[in-house]
């Protein structure tokens, strides 16, 4: 029976399915060898089946990498392979497909460059972390203001600052680990949704494929397609909501209003024709940041698409979830950019001491720090020398009297109003609000002086080397087991040909 030309196959395996798909390529070759051995292991297919079918496999991996490989839009990319396997190892490539279905084919290949993507946008943000490592090392003691509503609050250090963005981000490293452990398992073997009669060895593919355990149930594993997806976009979503958060903090610190940091000659320039004005010579414009700091919405945005096209698909493989291919790719291809970009920023910002160190005296920001000594000091409940203090300041702000000026006496005076009698020396309060002796009284856990940042610091550098061995010892463990593959393909073939 003759069948019209179908004519929705390139609406349904579109330019853009085919782009992505070739870049799963390699993953599917691996995840098809591994099929086949498990197949001759269990005796399921001959040696001579086994060994035609795994040479055409290192054939078309050959071409591939010369590229000489395409993908047939009126077949897609599976039947493709599998057309390519018949083309050149006969009748004997129709057992390449036993006991297994495109869709776990699909999940498979795609689980497998997920899982390289992340661990090589793990390994960027491990560059950014130390970046930022070193930047608060740098300026650990460096004054700066702090601000809350985006208005002047209470003085901090340039290391605080940098080191806070650090813990975000090791936080945001913590949750791309946990996506990639849910998702480290292997979804071969699952079949078109239901399992198989075929006498599988799923534990078999889970070694040579480099996965810690099976992903079991079949109708999940189908029916779960496009999740892992989601957690991956849900884990650079936090990446990137971060990075907006920072590149704005410099946006506003660059401003000449602010003046406290200025972006280095090698990410912003003045009259570039990318970083410049055309006609406002003395622009050197954040452009890099604003980038950035769109990017989190966009990333959000795949996330919110690729959840709303799983919502309500019914059990089972429905074509909707293959959609989110695209979403994972662009978060994957933006996420890594920002990241890149970011670190750059990092190391070449040149921040303004003299600059902070006049903002954090002026701005009244290290009033809550006169209040806690007197506090302290006097043992009165805070409270009460906060409305003290309070009053005193507002009047201050008022006559634009700076704080340096308030003195012992008016302190004294304005307590009596309020029943109190409270005696201190000027000496005091100048040392109270003198910046430096303020960071170094914060020495709680987590505080600014010196020797707390000094142990953050340390245990900041100990937890990226720790995360940097979990992604070190997730690649080589990848590694050897496309090793372990690649050698046992070549005793295969070799065996068979001897």
């Amino acid at each position: 029976m003759n069948k019209p030309k179908l004519e929705t196959s390139t609406f349904i395996v579109s330019e853009q399915q085919i782009t992505l798909d070739m870049e799963m390529v390699p993953f599917d070759l691996w995840g098809t060898k591994v099929h086949v051995l498990m197949l001759l292991k269990n005796k399921i297919i001959d040696p001579t089946a086994a060994e035609k079918c795994l040479k055409a496999l290192s054939e078309i991996e050959e071409e591939f990498s010369r590229g000489k490989f395409t993908i047939d839009p009126e077949k897609g990319a599976q039947l493709t392979l599998e057309a390519k396997i018949l083309e050149k190892a006969g009748d004997l490539a129709y057992s390449v497909h036993t006991g297994r279905s495109r869709n776990d084919q699909i999940m498979v290949t795609e689980l497998l460059y997920l899982r390289e993507q992340m661990l090589l946008i793990s390994q960027e943000m491990i560059s950014l972390l130390k970046s930022l490592l070193e930047l608060t090392n740098k300026y650990q003691q460096t004054i700066m203001p702090g601000y809350t509503h985006m208005q002047p609050g209470k003085i901090t250090t340039v290391g605080q600052w940098a080191l806070s963005y650090l813990n975000t981000f090791l936080r945001t490293s913590e949750t791309v680990k946990y996506y990639l452990n849910i998702y480290d398992m292997n979804p071969l073997g699952a079949c078109e949704s239901y399992g198989t009669s075929w006498s599988l060895d799923r534990e078999f593919t889970t070694e040579y494929l480099g996965f810690t355990k099976v992903w079991e149930l079949p109708q999940d594993v189908i029916g779960s397609r496009g999740f892992a997806q989601l957690g991956y976009l849900s884990a650079l979503s936090e990446m990137c909501l971060v990075t907006s958060k920072i590149g704005e903090d410099l946006i506003l610190f660059n401003t000449f209003e602010y003046g406290i940091v200025e972006l280095g000659d090698e990410v912003s320039q003045r009259m570039h024709p990318i970083t410049g004005s055309s006609v406002m010579a003395q622009k050197k414009n954040p452009d890099v940041l604003e980038i950035i700091r769109s990017t989190a919405p966009q990333v959000t945005g795949y996330w919110s698409i690729v959840a709303n096209i799983l919502s309500s698909l019914p059990m089972g493989y429905n074509r909707d979830a293959r959609e989110s291919k695209e979403y994972i790719h662009l978060g994957l291809i933006k996420t890594t950019a920002v990241i890149k970009t970011l670190q750059k920023i990092i190391t070449t910002l040149k921040f303004d001491e003299k600059r902070m160190l006049e903002l954090a005296t002026t701005n009244y920001s290290l009033t809550t720090d006169l209040a806690d000594y007197i506090s302290q000091k006097t043992k009165i409940g805070y409270r009460m020398i906060y409305k003290i203090i309070g009053q005193i300041v507002e009047d201050a702000i008022e006559n634009k009297k700076p704080l340096s000026q308030i003195s012992a006496k008016q302190i004294a005076q304005t307590a009596q109003g309020f029943g109190l009698d409270i005696k201190l020396s000027d000496k005091e309060i100048l040392e109270a609000i003198n910046p430096t002796t303020a960071i170094s009284r914060r020495s709680n856990t987590g505080g600014s002086s010196l020797a707390t940042m000094q142990k953050s610091i340390e245990r900041a550098r100990n937890e990226i080397k720790n995360h940097e061995s979990w992604i070190k010892s997730k690649q080589e463990k990848i590694y050897k087991a496309y090793n372990k593959t690649d050698k046992l393909v070549r005793k295969t073939i070799n065996s068979k040909v001897s």
